[in-house]
């Protein structure tokens, strides 16, 4: 059987030549950062469900004082038919 010594100057050198590898590599990404901007129609979305909001407000105080009065009556038909709508819609 026969053993061969390992040179220490040849291990040396594969380390410095792995070592400049990797400086090249790292000197040759160059750093970007992610970018997003909001479009327009966007921007006018997001200021459409904000108003929306004040609107449900209003509704929901309205339909509670309905039901303070007494006056409220549920149209079942109505609530069927939106209820079909939504669910048409969540399969699209």
């Amino acid at each position: 059987m026969s053993i061969n010594r390992i040179n220490a100057h040849s291990a040396v050198n594969i380390y410095n030549s792995n070592k400049n590898i990797n400086k090249v590599e790292k000197a040759n990404k160059v750093e970007t950062r992610d970018r997003i901007e909001i479009s327009a129609l966007g921007k006018s979305i997001k200021d459409y469900s904000l108003e929306s909001s004040i609107d449900n407000t209003k509704k929901v105080a309205e339909i509670k004082e309905k039901i303070q009065n007494g006056t409220y009556k549920i149209d079942s038909k109505l609530t069927a038919k939106s209820i079909l709508e939504a669910i048409k819609e969540n399969k699209k």
